[in-house]
């Protein structure tokens, strides 16, 4: 098997004589989230923005609704695409979009990978929704085997969203993971969602995600902890979202609403906390209620929301003796929080905050902070947060440097920048094929813990460096380096992660030469070399590389690169080596199907293992099948 591998590698990097940069999905979705590497990303979020990357959302026919459910966009973007549309018609190119207040050209070079500017109007005019319906399938299945094993492990997952007219979508997903019992699925979600249009709103019922303010309240789900680019200060809220990840977590399951009145949006919801794994077959999941609602209002100036929400028992236990007594608000409440949150943009520059109570523990948390522009080559940002020890953090998802909003008091701060001359890049052409010679971002978060964790029985403190930096060096050379650290009062003190990207594109080329160091306890070391072909109907990546890690304090991330839609960062420990194919085949127009095949090793013992670790044959393959069919509507004389 290993044999086997190690040749199809060998012979597929031979066929790696041509490519293009297939990491503009990756580069995009950092700048969107401000996130400082493809390391911080979770997997439900690369699977939105890969669902908006294989079916762009269409900013011409987009209600005012979705293009806010996206999260692409801020509440005031929002309103700014929503009022030129209305008065100067569809957007027909993204120089155009660039140009709207709050846009850009770095933002709309990021934005253009997930959005399209379909549209069937003259210039001037606004493009009526035309009449479509889309399935899309995706069926996915593994097979792996590592020396301590006697029978190989499988795992599958299985997707499928249907929408119509942009009036009706419902979806289903379900995966096994590789330990667990084929059948019944480890995880499963599904919803279905109708939308209006005379009334713009619409209701879930299933799964479905909740994201509002700046996620001090209500933020359930992945949420970044380290704060890079200034693009990671300030949330983009969501709201109310139907959910269809694979992952099966951070999503509640019952009933969601929203109803929008000009630039008043009213959104309810309830669910069952353990209703996900009750209906999963674990018995006596289903135990509490949480339910809630948001008000808020929505505007080019800014943007203003309320958000309240409780989770109640459905048995109140009344102790002997007691059933007469007056029962407390507390108890009839395991957790209940209320917040208000505000957005105001002056002349290019974003004020940010929330303030929110939480009314069973009796504690308040608050965060502020400023976005602006200095110029168009610099942006600044910062923030302060108080969050106190009392402060519940369950369901919260604000910009934090530790993995709750509780027990902190923090403050950041970040820039970014570009500067020299404009650089085009080989093999690109169009909007978004040149960029700054220079661009970089630097920031800085410091954080105290009035209160111990981490096992430490006093006060602690940390801080955080980044440092990035990208460098076009020609048409046909990049450099991209990264230098971040750590210092803190408790476990280990000090933290330095040091990586170098070298990058080389033409026009059917591209390779990725990485080195990355790391010290904490000692230091460990990780490089590969990835080189990649990509032309007509199909594509193929090899990846190739090797480690050196010695303790756990000191493991290294990497993001491998997968089929659309799935996501993965493995943690290298030991000593080792490994190589990873990923190939695609477009069948048809609307059938793509995808393979990875990963091998890794560990031939050289550390310094404290007796046995050598086990080596890994992986071996993944996906069917996506996108059927789509339109009939543009005709417009009546008066349109």
């Amino acid at each position: 098997m290993r044999r086997f591998v190690m040749l199809l590698a060998l012979f597929m990097y031979a066929l790696a004589v041509r490519a293009e940069d297939d990491g503009e999905f990756v580069r995009a979705v950092l700048m969107l989230s401000g996130c400082s590497d493809a390391e911080e990303l979770d997997e439900s979020e690369v699977e939105r923005y890969s669902g908006y990357y294989e079916n762009p959302l269409r900013l011409n026919y987009a209600t005012v609704s979705q293009l806010l459910s996206s999260g692409l966009m801020s509440a005031y973007q929002v309103a700014v695409l929503a009022d030129y549309r209305q008065r100067s018609g569809d957007i027909l190119s993204f120089e155009e979009l660039s140009a709207l207040d709050g846009f850009g050209y770095s933002f709309v070079s990021a934005l253009r990978c997930f959005v399209s500017l379909d549209s069937s109007s003259a210039p001037g005019r606004t493009s009526l929704p035309p009449h479509y319906v889309r399935n899309s399938l995706t069926l996915r299945s593994g097979i792996r085997n590592t020396d301590a094993l006697l029978l190989p492990e499988g795992m599958y997952a299985a997707k499928y969203r249907v929408t119509v007219n942009d009036r009706f979508e419902a979806g289903l997903s379900f995966r096994s993971s590789w330990q667990d019992s084929h059948f019944p699925p480890e995880k499963h979600s599904f919803f279905a969602a109708c939308y209006g249009r005379k009334l713009p709103g619409k209701i879930i019922v299933g799964d479905y995600s909740l994201r509002f303010g700046q996620g001090l309240a209500l933020w359930p789900g992945f949420s970044m902890s380290g704060i890079g680019a200034p693009e990671s200060f300030a949330r983009r809220p969501s709201g109310i979202v139907p959910y269809n990840s694979y992952s099966g977590t951070g999503a509640f399951r019952g009933v969601a609403a929203d109803v929008s009145i000009g630039h008043f949006c009213l959104s309810a919801f309830v669910s069952g906390l353990g209703l996900r794994e009750a209906m999963e077959g674990k018995e006596d999941s289903l135990q509490d209620v949480f339910y809630g609602m948001n008000a808020g209002w929505y505007g080019m100036a800014g943007q203003v929301s309320v958000t309240c929400y409780a989770v109640s028992p459905l048995v109140i236990e009344v102790a002997e003796g007691h059933e007469n007594d007056v029962l407390p608000v507390s108890g009839y409440f395991s957790a209940a929080k209320l917040s208000g949150d505000a957005r105001i943009s002056v002349h290019g520059t974003d004020f940010f905050g929330e303030v929110s109570y939480d009314i069973r523990e009796g504690f308040p948390a608050a965060l502020a902070g400023l976005s602006a522009g200095i110029s168009d080559a610099v942006r600044l940002a910062s923030m302060i947060r108080y969050y106190p020890p009392g402060y519940s953090s369950d369901y919260s998802g604000a910009v934090r440097s530790g993995s709750k909003c509780s027990n902190e008091y923090g403050i950041s701060a970040a820039l970014s920048y570009s500067a020299g001359k404009w650089m085009d890049i080989a093999g690109k052409t169009g909007f978004g094929s040149s960029r700054k010679r220079f661009q970089g971002t630097v920031s800085i978060d410091a954080g105290y813990s009035p209160e111990p964790k981490f096992g430490v029985d006093t006060s602690s403190f940390q801080i955080k460096l980044l440092v990035s930096e990208s460098m076009r060096l020609s048409r046909f050379f990049g450099l991209d380096f990264r230098l971040s650290g750590r210092y803190r009062t408790y476990g280990r003190p000090f933290r330095t992660d040091v990586r170098a990207d070298l990058k080389y594109s033409f026009t059917g080329w591209n390779v990725n030469l990485r080195l990355n160091i790391l010290h904490c306890r000692d230091i460990s070391c990780l490089s590969y070399l990835e080189g990649g072909y990509k032309a007509g109907r199909w594509s193929a990546w090899l990846r190739s590389g090797v480690f050196r890690v010695d303790n756990w304090d000191d493991r290294i991330y990497a993001y491998e690169r997968d089929a659309p839609g799935n996501f993965s960062v493995p943690a290298y420990y030991g000593r080792g080596y490994w190589l990873a194919l990923t190939a695609g085949w477009r069948l048809s127009r609307g059938l793509k199907f995808y393979l990875r095949g990963s091998f890794q090793d560990y031939p050289w013992l550390r310094p404290s293992e007796t046995y050598r670790k086990p080596a890994k044959a992986e071996i993944k393959l996906q069917l996506v099948a996108d059927i789509y069919s339109s009939a543009a509507r005709r417009r009546s004389p008066e349109t």
